[in-house]
Order: C-alpha cells, then sequence, then structure tokens
C-alpha cells in the first residue's frame, strides 16, 4: 500500500486532513477578523454615543447651577454659592489629564453624569470626575476659559465660550470638542430680559411715586410739596428706605414739607447710591420686582446704582430729604440709573435708565 492510498481512522487522506485544517484556519482567521471589526464598531458608535451623554451633562450642569444661583444667592461670589461654577474645570492634580472637577448641588447633575458613564468621587458640592468610552478605556479632557469659584461668570459678554475637548482613551483619533456658546447666547437673551425689568421697575417706582407727590400731595399743613418741587426729587431714592411708599409729610415751613422724612424713609447714607449684597433684596421688593432679580441672567450678582451720571459712574452723597425749594448739588435733573453687571470696578454690561419728571 502506497502513502497515496493511506486513510486516517475517519476515512480522510492525510492530504484531505490538511486541506481541512487549511480551510478551518482561514475560516477562523476571518471569524476572528470580523469579531475584532465587529468589537470595534460597537467601541466607536458607544464611544460616540458617550460623547453626546458627556456633552448633555454639561448642559445640565450650566442650567442647574445657574437655576441655584438665581434661587438661593446673590450671584456667584454670595457666601452661599462661592463653591459652585458653571462647567466642569481640569483637576489640576490628575496628570493624566482623565479627571475633571464638578461644582454642584443638584442631584440631576450627578444623575447626567452617571448617565454617561462617568465616576463620580467626592461628596456635594465638589466631585472628581473619570469617564469611560466604548473601548473602556477613560476619556482625556482639555479645556479653555474655564470659571473660577467665587467668581462671576463673564464668557457669554466677552464672547469667550467654554471650550472642552474629549479624546476617547480606546482610539484618540476620535475627539469631541463642546462649547458653551450656544447656550451663553440663549443665557445672554435672558440677562438682557432680566436688566430690562429691573430698569423698567426703576423707572415705574419714580413715575409713580412722583405722580402721587405731584398731583394727590400738595402742600397742607400735613406736609407735601408744591409740583415745582415734587418734579425735582429723585423719588427713586426712597426705595433704598423701609418705607417705599410713603407720601412725604411733616411741614417744615409753612404748610410744606417732608420732616416726617427719618433715616428710615429717606437715607442719608451715599453708599446705598450703588447696592450690595445687603441691600438689594430690599431695594428690589420695593420696586416690586423680586429676588429673582438679585442676579443677571448668568447668575452674577446684580449692580443698581440709582442715581449715576452718563458714563455709569455713582454720585456719591445721597440727596437731601424732599423739602420746599428743594435743590441737590450732587447731579442736575433729569436723573438716571444704571442696571448691571461689574468686574473690577467698572460695568461689564448694563442698562441706563432715564426717569421720567
Amino acid at each position: 500500500m502506497t502513502s497515496a492510498d493511506f486513510r486516517g481512522s475517519g476515512g480522510l487522506t492525510l492530504l484531505e486532513i490538511i486541506v481541512t485544517i487549511a480551510i478551518t484556519s482561514v475560516v477562523m482567521g476571518t471569524i476572528v477578523t470580523f469579531m475584532d471589526r465587529v468589537i470595534h464598531f460597537k467601541g466607536t458608535a458607544d464611544t460616540i454615543q458617550k460623547f453626546e451623554k458627556i456633552e448633555d451633562a454639561f448642559e445640565v450642569l450650566y442650567r442647574e447651577n445657574i437655576r441655584d444661583v438665581e434661587e438661593n444667592c446673590h450671584g456667584w461670589t454670595d457666601d452661599g454659592c462661592k463653591a459652585l461654577v458653571v462647567l466642569p474645570s481640569r483637576d489640576t492634580s490628575d496628570t493624566s489629564g482623565t479627571k475633571l472637577l464638578i461644582a454642584t448641588r443638584s442631584d440631576a447633575v450627578v444623575s447626567a453624569f452617571r448617565e454617561a458613564n462617568c465616576t463620580l468621587t467626592g461628596e456635594s458640592p465638589l466631585y472628581h470626575a473619570t469617564c469611560t468610552d466604548g473601548y473602556g478605556f477613560d476619556y482625556t479632557f482639555a479645556t479653555t476659559n474655564e470659571h473660577s469659584a467665587g467668581s462671576v461668570y463673564l464668557n457669554g459678554y466677552n464672547r469667550t465660550p467654554y471650550s472642552v475637548t474629549i479624546t476617547a482613551g480606546g482610539n484618540t483619533s476620535m475627539t469631541d470638542t463642546w462649547s458653551s456658546g450656544h447656550i451663553d447666547s440663549e443665557y445672554m437673551v435672558r440677562s438682557q430680559e432680566k436688566l430690562l425689568t429691573v430698569a423698567r421697575a426703576m423707572k415705574s417706582y419714580h413715575l409713580s411715586r412722583l405722580t402721587i407727590e405731584a398731583v394727590s400731595n400738595p402742600c397742607s399743613p400735613q406736609g407735601g410739596l408744591a409740583s415745582n418741587d415734587d418734579i425735582l426729587v429723585p423719588w427713586i431714592w426712597q426705595a433704598t428706605g423701609d418705607h417705599a411708599g410713603e407720601k412725604c409729610f411733616g411741614t417744615i415751613t409753612g404748610r410744606c414739607g417732608c420732616n416726617g422724612f427719618d433715616g428710615t424713609f429717606w437715607s442719608t447714607d451715599g453708599t446705598r447710591n450703588m447696592t450690595n449684597t445687603n441691600t438689594i433684596s430690599g431695594f428690589l421688593a420695593s420696586i416690586t420686582a423680586g429676588s429673582a432679580y438679585r442676579t443677571d441672567g448668568f447668575g452674577n450678582p446684580l449692580t443698581i446704582g440709582l442715581i449715576t451720571r452718563a458714563d455709569g459712574t455713582p454720585v456719591a452723597s445721597a440727596p437731601p430729604v424732599p423739602s420746599p425749594k428743594w435743590t441737590w448739588s450732587g447731579v442736575l435733573p433729569p436723573y438716571g440709573g444704571t442696571v448691571g453687571v461689574m468686574a473690577g470696578a467698572r460695568w461689564i454690561y448694563s442698562k441706563r435708565v432715564i426717569y421720567p419728571q
């Protein structure tokens, strides 16, 4: 019997066995290659999906933190909110670039990042976050124009949006850059609306007080001024006192005057011309604007100059108590005020109010 006639126990020749093994190897190689591609495609698809979820989490953080500041604080610099920031920052203690710092008190934010396959350590209000891509590796992050805790957020006004570039650890050719530009624009509109609302409320308050004094509270034994005196008085100033709507009363000379207007009605403190954390809530209540207007649309503390010059600088002295033949050397009518956001003792963005006379 020749070797060509040799058959295995299964009835196959040696050549047939070799061919079968070769075919099996090719098929197995094809299957392995196919599986590698399937795994790669799945990793790519999962990574893209997680990019989107991380972006969603950034937006939730932005909205929730601004809402928190608006409802609970007088801006980012207020003691109650100075630990919060609008968007994540790089964790500088981590040289790998895979960790973010997230400062928030919102459970919705925590849930959004966990849904994006991010692991959060720490506790409210400061978390360290690492996020895993579709290949099972950590993303790396590179950020620009970060918002610092305890400072005003000016990116929307300066048109310098925050941005973060996210790179997949399992495939560094996969990157995604998210920018706050679109949401900054949305909140800029909110900010303009809020400032305009406060400006209108100031103007309305002044006009209402002027009308009451000039029309229904003339000179009498109980007080009141002649209408030509009334139109010279910056009645907006009374909104800094504790009796915002009280009519002029108490005679000074003859039948006219407002000598009942002591410090609780008409402050002699010139520093009240610029509202601050201690006075803004009371002032907003006086002009019926409400505490939601303590901040602009970005959660920055709102500054209100009741009586300012055209360039927005405040008049340092308090206007004197309304009286007959009323005059004030501080500034001449028509009076104006300024509403806006300040940083470094200058207006970053503001609205001018001209009071009617």
